[in-house]
């Protein structure tokens, strides 16, 4: 009991010093390509052409990742995790036209599928349907910490040194982090059913079928992950008249305002009625894509501030509620199975909508264009009452 109990702490310990620095790294540039690309000088359609490279890209490292993580020890993974954002980073030097946006969209792919799976996986091995939420809770306000530190940091770098300070500083922190898992990895290792659990081939993903309508959710999910990581960050960097500093400290701001509402709900949520709650959770998070179709950067300063607290309280509180819900059916049935039926679907559709936006968008005005978006993703996401849960779990 105590061998399994230290081989716990040495998990969590693993996960936050992996998440600490990742989220960091992915505060200081990663979380403002999007605008990046665009004050640049990328329009819309072409930003969505590297956006749906990436989700193309992400399935076929996850194809081979699922294949690779039954030979090689967690520490490597982790390890190329890191040379992956390296090899991200670096590429933005190179001149930005198309094959650009298709280079860098491949490689972006490459980091999001090593950094999302290694998380959800070692997440996964310290949780139990009981104490998910606020798990996933306590997970979410450290990444969020350390992100909106990183998101900070890189704000100011990006406005008064511009991109070569940023590429230097997160270069001395790959590196140090490779320093530290190359001495402090060993032992860090997978759950034994998730290693040995045979790869997913693609018949089996695309003939995938459950009880709980995950696969139609989780497509649904793709698109609006696609929508809240890329379009909404490059409407938050216009309504602060492209300034990346302020951008990163609009999003502090909106963190810190409703961070202690946030960690009330998320030491109760694993008591609350789980489906009301879940309901409840949708229902704010299709207001939180209404506010966002209707938000102007001609609204008064109160008022704007106000409408983006209460964007990010219920889109945070969704989250928290998804989550809660897919660790849970996860938990609870073939662990390493959904987890990457999940990544599949969720990056394919991601693909295909962006694709669907490259071709569709036009040069119009951008923000009449996602405000359109953002009223249409009201409505379908409905979509997530559909993700039923186990009867055992239901209240």
């Amino acid at each position: 009991m105590a061998l399994l109990s230290r081989k716990m702490v040495l998990k969590i310990q693993s996960l936050y010093s992996f998440l600490g620095i990742h989220s960091f790294l992915i505060g200081l540039f990663p979380f403002y390509i999007p605008v990046y690309l665009y004050k640049t000088g990328f329009s819309l359609a072409q930003i969505c052409c590297f956006i749906a490279i990436t989700g193309i890209s992400f399935c076929i490292s996850l194809y081979l990742w699922d294949r690779i993580s039954k030979r090689v020890s967690l520490r490597w993974l982790i390890l190329f995790s890191f040379f992956s954002e390296f090899a991200l980073l670096t590429l933005f030097f190179l001149g930005k036209d198309m094959s650009f946006i298709l280079i860098s969209g491949f490689f972006n792919g490459i980091f999001n599928c090593s950094f999302w799976m290694i998380q959800r996986l070692l997440f996964m091995d310290t949780i139990t349907p009981q104490n998910s939420g606020k798990k996933f809770g306590n997970f979410q306000i450290f990444v969020l910490l350390v992100l909106k530190m990183g998101i900070f940091a890189g704000g100011v770098m990006l406005e008064k040194s511009g991109y070569l300070s940023v590429y230097i500083f997160s270069v001395g922190i790959v590196i140090i982090a490779t320093l530290f898992f190359l001495q402090k990895g060993h032992g860090i290792e997978l759950d034994t059913k998730i290693v040995t659990a045979s790869p997913l081939c693609l018949r089996m993903v695309a003939g995938y079928k459950d009880r709980f309508n995950s696969k139609f959710v989780f497509a649904i999910d793709g698109i609006f992950l696609y929508l809240e990581s890329y379009f909404w960050i490059i409407s938050l960097f216009l309504i602060v008249r492209q300034s990346y500093w302020k951008l990163g400290l609009l999003v502090i701001f909106l963190t810190l305002l409703f961070g202690a509402v946030f960690v009330m709900i998320k030491n109760s949520i694993d008591r609350l009625p789980a489906n009301k709650m879940y309901i409840a959770a949708v229902c704010l998070y299709s207001l939180s894509w209404i506010l966002r179709g209707v938000l102007s950067e001609r609204l008064g300063t109160s008022l704007l501030i106000l409408l983006l607290a209460v964007i990010t309280f219920c889109t945070s509180i969704f989250r928290l509620a998804l989550n809660k819900r897919f660790f849970d059916i996860a938990k609870s049935t073939t662990a390493h199975e959904y987890i990457f039926v999940k990544s599949y679907f969720s990056q394919f559709f991601l693909a295909v909508f962006a694709l669907a936006g490259f071709f569709l968008l036009g040069s119009g005005d951008i923000l009449e264009q996602l405000s359109t978006v953002y009223l249409t993703s009201a409505l379908i996401s409905f979509v997530y009452l559909f993700y039923l849960q186990e009867k055992k779990y239901d209240s």
